[in-house]
């Protein structure tokens, strides 16, 4: 595969990252959000807010790729994708670990919801890291890799994170029915639809230049790929 090409393909899993994060504000909105927080400023400019975030994500997650230092464009990363993470679940984290006395909504979903923030962490983590691979090379090059690692973690917390949430929507939706905002396409399906087309259109506006450029490929062993992108290529 060339280069540009894997940089594309990368551009485009990184818009899917970017939507999922939209998609989970969308549900915090309307099933974990605390019942003290239900219909205030905060609730009413969340949904807003994380379109929003999508965007400063896709971009920051596309430039990343773009840097010539690799420390550098791994920081952007992890900021693009930590900081949509973070503000996502303020509700959740305020619901779980800060909130006390009435209206805290301390029920048996926070367990599966606890699962979800460790593993969340866990994830970043590895991601972060490169343990435990960094601290015997080689010996975790077919298992035990953090990349693996990280994606098992990431599946799992998923995992807890759609349990956590179909539970609330259904101890909870006869109180959020008459007490929050009501679902609507307006602040579901479109900003859903809305992400989409920005993304696009910020993918779109990264793979151009790349594009118009001269194709680069990897050598066959993943060696001297800078030396081999830097002659006269733009996508690296």
């Amino acid at each position: 595969m060339s280069l540009r090409a894997r940089h594309i393909c990368f551009f485009f899993d990184y818009g899917a990252l970017s939507f999922y994060s939209l998609g989970s504000a969308i549900v915090y909105s309307f099933y974990a959000f605390p019942d003290k927080w239900l219909n205030s400023s905060f609730h009413q400019w969340y949904i807003p807010i994380a379109v929003a975030n999508t965007v400063i994500c896709t971009i920051l997650a596309c430039y990343s790729r773009l840097p010539e230092s690799p420390k550098f464009g791994k920081f952007l990363r992890i900021l693009a994708f930590a900081y949509p993470y973070l503000f996502d679940n303020i509700p959740l984290f305020y619901r779980v670990f800060l909130c006390t006395g009435e209206g805290c909504t301390d029920n048996d979903t926070n367990i599966l919801h606890y699962k979800h923030i460790a593993l969340a962490f866990l994830t970043g983590f590895l991601f972060a890291t490169h343990l435990p691979e960094r601290l015997a090379p080689g010996s975790f090059d077919y298992i035990g890799h953090s990349h693996q690692l990280f994606h098992v973690c990431g599946i799992l917390g998923t995992h807890f994170q759609m349990l956590a949430v179909e539970q609330d929507m259904v101890t909870r939706r006869p109180w959020l029915t008459v007490n929050s905002i009501p679902v609507l396409s307006a602040n579901s399906m479109g900003p859903a639809v809305l992400c989409v087309v920005l993304n696009l259109i910020i993918i779109l506006l990264f793979s151009l230049p790349l594009l118009s450029g001269p194709v680069c490929k990897e050598s066959k062993h993943g060696k001297d790929k800078e030396k081999v992108a830097t002659k006269g290529c733009s996508c690296y």
